[in-house]
């Protein structure tokens, strides 16, 4: 008797197989590596962990932009040379979002500037990511437009943008870093990946930029002279352009001798009246009375 062997049950098990290997290959050929102003200086962080004068915040407000990431090839189609089309800014993911702010005020309140109870005033931290990427954005586009990127390299940049503001008695101070991370698509990093994953990098980093901030913070608190200078010199220049409110005392002239006055007499103050050329006409004489031409009898006839 002969056995006849079925086809392709071995095919369909072998395939198995062959899509997960595949699956944790296409996962795995790829790291990252973060560059930018982030390095600590030992000085600056030293001198921060160890002042204890510094008042710190009382509360911090985080707020995060995220551009996501885009093939080339998605932008095909839209708009024109002269009006490119916008790329508008999307809120970060709640998850994401939370992270940044637990590692906020963990971080600022080991550095000694986040303190909600004995602390005082708000702290504004912003991020900015432009490029930000996750695997499902991947296999939509970028993986499957360049499927020959584990032959050649190709490697994505993601933008980090820090910024921290805050008000003080010379008014608001502003710092600002900005970090990047690189991540290769390779075949030959496949390796790599357990150790440079792009989403432990990319926490990673935002540490790294938190602690950098922090010593930026400081120096801006402890050194603060030139905001104070740019605020008196424009008070100043107000002042100056602006009209006296009272007109200025006369300078006392200590010099000059002064002169004796005669003291008036008491009706010199009276006016004398005033003269007009026209006069009054001059009486007429009064007619003689009665009784005196009576007294002269005319004789009789």
């Amino acid at each position: 008797m002969i056995k006849v062997k079925k086809a392709g049950g071995g095919g369909l098990g072998k395939i198995k197989i062959i899509l997960p290997l595949a699956a944790a290959l296409l996962c795995g050929a790829c790291a990252s590596f973060h560059s930018g102003d982030i390095l600590l200086e030992r000085g600056t962080l030293k001198a921060l962990l160890d002042d204890k004068t510094i008042k710190p915040f009382s509360k911090i407000q985080v707020s995060w932009q995220n551009y996501p990431f885009r093939n080339p090839t998605d932008s095909i189609g839209e708009g024109s040379i002269s009006n490119p089309p916008k790329i508008t800014p999307a809120p970060a993911e709640s998850e994401d979002l939370e992270y940044f702010r637990r590692k906020a005020k963990d971080i600022l309140a080991d550095a000694g500037l986040y303190d909600p109870k004995k602390g005082a005033g708000t702290l504004k931290l912003t991020l900015v990511t432009v490029n930000r990427w996750n695997y499902r954005d991947l296999f939509k586009s970028y993986l499957a437009d360049t499927s020959f990127i584990f032959l050649l390299p190709s490697t994505i940049k993601t933008v980090y943008a820090m910024t921290a503001e805050f008000r003080t008695s010379s008014g608001t101070l502003r710092t600002e870093i900005t970090a990047y991370n690189k991540t290769t698509f390779h075949l030959l990093l496949a390796p790599l990946y357990p150790l440079f994953s792009p989403g432990a990098k990319g926490k990673s980093l935002i540490r790294q930029m938190l602690w950098r901030t922090s010593t930026e913070i400081y120096e801006k608190m402890k050194h603060p002279v030139y905001e104070k200078d740019i605020r008196r010199a424009s008070q100043e220049t107000r002042t100056d352009n602006q009209a006296p409110a009272v007109p200025p005392e006369p300078p006392a002239r200590t010099w000059i001798v002064p002169v004796s006055r005669e003291i008036a007499p008491d009706n010199q103050g009276e006016t004398a009246p005033l003269e007009t050329g026209i006069k009054p006409a001059p009486a007429a004489k009064a007619a003689p009375n009665a009784d005196q031409n009576g007294a002269e009898e005319t004789p009789d006839d």
